[in-house]
């Protein structure tokens, strides 16, 4: 079974061909295996080459300069090379050309006999680009195998018709092309914001007495186009176009506004009526059709009419501020448009406009919160916590502004100063001559976007002469699951610096035994629901076996365990019983300033 995962459209500039005049059963098994031949190493991943070595069939021009219909070689810039140097190898001119990149899954043994049903199964299948262009009879094809997959390149050219999307000239265009460009959008060839924010003026026109607005869009889209491919994340916006067709008996219209954001106009029914229809209907688009097991979320707003109407607030805004509190993660969510959210929104607007004046004007304080090791009755470490004197008049517990923050990048700029805070004051400490021990700092979900994490993280703490081991990055569970591949390399790049991992509110998600086993963790913190359970009379024993076999297992993996929320006697002597080491509550303390901490526990 083979399939196309990803396509690329590009020109390629004239160049050299480099490759090998014979070739042998090795070197035949070289390319199959997605190696490249000794002969060819010294081109590999140099300045100068287009790509790897791959399986050449050349047109019947160069087929005569060559005598090789089919050669093994590599692209390479001109006047870049001596190759008269290296005698094992031949070259070739290679004229300028457009080209087809297409990645190809398959679940056959990839050998070199296979590779013209390969090329001959990618130029049969279709995009929503092959209208434009044509593949050439003759034309170059290459083949660049992998382990699991390969890409084939093949030479193509522009229809005739597809120049005047060039065009700068009105004329050029059809009534119909014109229209298309005005108000379908080109990735799905479904509707634009243009064409639907015309009926949201003229509803009554067609013949609509009332109806409810919809704004949604997907979760970690982003995500899904580095992970997998662009060509796959466009294949899935196109399946949400088709699957608001299949609904029209509810859908009066839809339409594709920008990225992956869409807007629909519904009709007027219930609360829960619309409820259960949308989240049918998320449900329908829910798994990535490309890679089954990848699921999808979404965060949707809903308006009605009567309802913006009575706020004075245009329907399609009043959707996307309901939409803008869709922050759960691993869930898709559907809320609706009331005045408590517009008063909610403006608040958190009024805080991340203020957020640079509030760091500027140092009203971020960083407590601490030890770890106690319930056995010697000793400090091992202690977790950072944010507290904002806003204005310098009045204390915010993290639930006033955290969850505002996160709705975009702007947390991260306080997780950024909670590291640089902590930092400082080891660094104090350490100058003062006090054990260290390890503080752990929030890693937020958003942190996982940035490119070279790790050697940004490390760049800070370097700045102060601490050692990486004192810090401890700490990932909820919820955060740390999405994307789960994604999330376990970056995580691993930050053990190779030297950083300690902690798993954050472990066993509040269905997902905590595959990462513990997966996950490159130092530490995992049991979450405080099972702690306040400990001494339920309901369902303590049973809180207790899953307790103890989560840490019995955690041990045998080689992870640390800590509980937090331990705020009774009862409960420190129960998870002692049950093996736990370390415990973080209010039994022991609350969060305290980083003054009380060093005078408390390290005088």
């Amino acid at each position: 079974m083979m399939r196309v995962t990803s396509f690329l459209m590009v020109h390629r500039p004239e160049r050299i061909l480099c490759y090998l005049p014979e070739m042998s059963d090795d070197i035949l098994q070289n390319i199959s295996d997605g190696k490249c031949p000794e002969q060819l190493k010294v081109y590999q991943d140099a300045y100068g080459t287009y790509d790897v070595a791959g399986f050449f069939v050349l047109p019947k021009e160069l087929q005569k300069q060559t005598g090789h219909a089919t050669v093994v070689g590599i692209e390479c810039k001109k006047n870049v090379f001596d190759f008269s140097t290296n005698p094992s190898v031949a070259t070739i001119v290679l004229p300028a050309n457009d080209i087809i990149i297409q990645s190809l899954a398959f679940e056959k043994v990839l050998t070199a006999d296979i590779f013209p049903e390969m090329i001959q199964y990618v130029k049969e299948q279709k995009n929503d680009m092959s209208h434009k262009y044509q593949f050439i009879d003759d034309g170059l094809s290459i083949v660049f195998p992998g382990e699991d997959k390969l890409r084939i390149i093949s030479e193509i050219k522009w229809k005739e018709e597809a120049k005047r999307f060039r065009a700068d000239s009105v004329e050029t265009y059809t009534k119909e092309e014109l229209f298309q460009k005005a108000f379908r959008e080109p990735i799905t060839g479904y509707y634009n914001w243009a064409w639907i924010s015309e009926r949201i003026r003229s509803y009554y026109l067609d013949g609509i007495e009332e109806y409810c607005f919809v704004h949604f869009d997907i979760k970690d889209f982003k995500m899904i186009n580095e992970l997998f491919s662009h060509s796959i994340a466009d294949a899935h916006l196109r399946r949400v176009t088709e699957a608001i067709e299949r609904h029209k008996d509810w859908i009066y219209f839809g339409a594709r506004c920008d990225n992956d954001n869409f807007a629909l106009m519904i009709k007027d029914m219930p609360e829960a009526e619309i409820e259960e229809k949308l989240y049918s209907f998320f449900d329908e688009i829910s798994e990535l059709k490309e890679s089954p097991g990848y699921n999808i979320y979404y965060r949707c707003g809903v308006a009605c009419m009567r309802t913006a109407m009575n706020t004075g607030e245009i329907v399609a805004d009043c959707a996307k501020l309901a939409q803008a509190f869709g922050q759960g993660i691993n869930v898709t969510e559907v809320n609706f448009y009331n005045n408590q959210i517009y008063d909610n929104l403006l608040w958190g607007k009024q805080l991340k406009a203020y957020l640079n004046t509030a760091i500027e004007q140092d009203e971020f304080l960083v407590y601490l919160q030890p770890k106690m090791d319930i056995y010697k009755e000793k400090v091992v470490g202690a977790e950072a916590l944010v507290r904002w004197y806003y204005k310098h008049k009045e204390f915010m517990t993290p639930y006033r502004f955290i969850s505002y923050l996160e709705l975009d990048d702007s947390i991260i700029k306080v997780d950024k100063l909670v590291l640089k805070k902590v930092c400082e004051k080891l660094k104090e400490w350490k100058e003062q001559g006090y054990q260290l021990c390890p503080v752990s700092v929030n890693l937020s979900r958003k942190h996982m976007e940035i490119n070279n994490l790790a050697e940004k993280l490390a760049e800070i703490v370097d700045e102060y002469g601490i050692d990486h081991s004192y810090i401890e990055f700490e990932l909820t569970e919820s955060a740390a699951y999405e994307n789960q591949a994604y999330m376990i390399s970056v995580l691993v790049d930050l053990k190779k610096h030297g950083f300690q991992i902690s798993m954050d509110d472990f066993g509040t998600g269905y997902s905590s035994f595959a990462l513990l086993k997966e996950m490159p963790l130092d530490t995992l913190k049991i979450d405080k629901s099972f702690v306040d359970l400990i001494s339920a009379t309901k369902d303590s024993q049973k809180i207790q076996v899953i307790l103890r076999h989560i840490i019995s297992m955690a041990k045998e993996l080689g992870v640390h365990c800590i509980a937090e929320g331990a705020e009774e006697y009862d409960q420190v002597l129960t998870l002692k019983a049950l093996g736990c080491d370390t415990v973080q509550g209010y039994f022991y303390s609350k969060p305290i300033s980083t003054e009380d901490f060093e005078e408390k526990y390290l005088k």
